[in-house]
């Protein structure tokens, strides 16, 4: 990790729901989802502010490193409908060794969706399929 990673790094991105990130998108995976309302869901929203913490994180990694989600702490505080644009911000709160906390907040077109916590670990991107894989094999 570059030694410009400090609290106060931070990044911002935006996406647009479509019919795709919304909770029927998940029915063929959870089909208890059915009957669902067609809003952003949830599932897609996490993937969402992690990737806003990724935006933030990559300028300061070095060569072979890469991040893993290990913790999440969020509200989802209120729907946003196909159409809104989504408003992730990521900022760093702390580094300590090789875990990154971040404040994370969503907003749509209407206000806050979504506020919390959201911590990374950085990893060598090369080893770490390879500890995945020998995690499985040994409860074979």
């Amino acid at each position: 990790m570059k030694p410009s990673l400090v609290t106060g790094t931070s990044a911002e991105i935006t996406v647009t729901v479509v019919d795709e990130l919304t909770v029927p998108a998940m029915i063929p995976w959870y089909p208890n989802f059915a009957g669902m309302p067609r809003v952003f869901a949830t599932a897609f929203m996490v993937g969402f502010l992690e990737s806003a913490a990724v935006e933030a994180l990559h300028p300061h990694l070095d060569e072979g490193e890469g991040s893993v989600g290990i913790h999440v702490d969020v509200s989802h505080e209120a729907p946003s409908a196909v159409g809104s644009t989504i408003t992730g911000r990521a900022e760093v709160t702390a580094v300590e060794g090789r875990i990154i906390t971040f404040e994370v907040e969503l907003a749509d077109n209407a206000g806050i969706i979504c506020t919390g916590t959201h911590q990374r670990a950085v990893i060598n991107a090369e080893k770490f399929p390879a500890r995945a894989q020998q995690r499985l094999d040994d409860a074979r």
